[in-house]
């Protein structure tokens, strides 16, 4: 197959299969069934963080072109941009899914490099075995999540099930960084950090700290010293994505936030992150989610 055929999944493909479902909304999703997931048996590039936690049986797949098998107590940790294909399983199993938006990470977590690190000692070790009694932190949160998805919704259940969400995502980091911060991960991580690798990195770390005021490629290029067009070859080798698309996205996830939770007239935010003027601001953001900052936040009031 192409690489230019390779299909991205995202939270969204998976909303068509609600059989399988268990909750979905923008930034999460939870699956039941491997048969559901969109183009399970094609190789496909994850456009979203996805785990996989095998209860029952055996699965076995590609993950960026090295074979790992997964049995009962596995839990696979798939970042975005990881391909996966070749997939098997065997004829008695049970696996869940729980995909996490690339935005929801956005908000987050802050690229730093302590996170830098531990997302190249997931890349290094996508399986880990978590089904023992020393994982019962893990084990509360998924059982917790799970009973608050079949209880009955209140007002509020969306923003319950992203902060919790939200602190077993964070937990499972925190757990992750010490294993990173070992000796021999540390020195597998510095044998693994390739020029790409190494100008995506220092990109995203530019970019958590930037908070969307600037939105061109040339400054982020500048920055880091180098030239627009190898700046942008560069990211696109390491990620699959262009520099411009992670700066709009990163941009747009700041600026909803601040039309959601600000009490700043719209002009005063558009000043707020550099926009020439609160025209060109409207511009942007309709360009980009597709409708004006007013619908947005009175959509968000809402």
């Amino acid at each position: 197959m192409g690489k230019e055929e390779i299909k991205i999944i995202n939270i969204e493909d998976f909303k068509a299969n609600r059989n399988a479902i268990d909750y979905v909304d923008d930034d999460f999703v939870v699956v039941n069934s491997l048969e559901e997931v969109p183009h399970g048996n094609d190789t496909v590039r994850l456009g979203c963080f996805l785990l996989a936690f095998c209860m029952e049986g055996c699965i076995q797949l590609d993950i960026n072109n090295r074979t790992y098998q997964l049995q009962a107590g596995d839990l696979l940790l798939g970042l975005p941009n990881t391909i996966v294909s070749h997939t098997m399983l065997s004829p008695k199993h049970k696996i869940r899914y729980a995909g996490f938006s690339t935005r929801f990470l956005q908000r987050i977590v802050r690229i730093e490099k302590e996170t830098w690190n531990t997302a190249i000692y997931i890349h290094n070790n996508p399986v880990k075995h978590v089904g023992d009694d020393n994982n019962e932190v893990f084990n509360y949160y998924r059982d917790l999540i799970m009973m608050k998805i079949v209880d009955t919704p209140h007002c509020y259940h969306k923003e319950v099930m992203q902060y919790l969400f939200a602190a077993l995502f964070c937990e499972m980091l925190g757990g992750l960084s010490k294993e990173a911060a070992s000796p021999d991960s540390t020195d597998e991580i510095k044998e693994n950090i390739k020029q790409a690798d190494y100008i995506l990195r220092k990109f995203a770390e530019k970019l958590s700290e930037d908070n969307g005021m600037h939105r061109s490629v040339t400054y982020f290029a500048d920055e880091l010293c180098y030239s627009p067009k190898h700046f942008s070859k560069m990211i696109k080798q390491a990620c699959g994505r262009t520099p411009l698309e992670l700066i709009n996205e990163s941009a747009i996830e700041h600026i909803k936030y601040r039309l959601k939770y600000s009490d700043k007239s719209i002009k005063e935010i558009a000043e707020e992150f550099n926009f020439p003027n609160q025209s060109f601001f409207g511009k942007y953001v309709k360009a980009h989610i597709g409708i004006s900052p007013a619908r947005y936040r009175n959509i968000s009031e809402g």
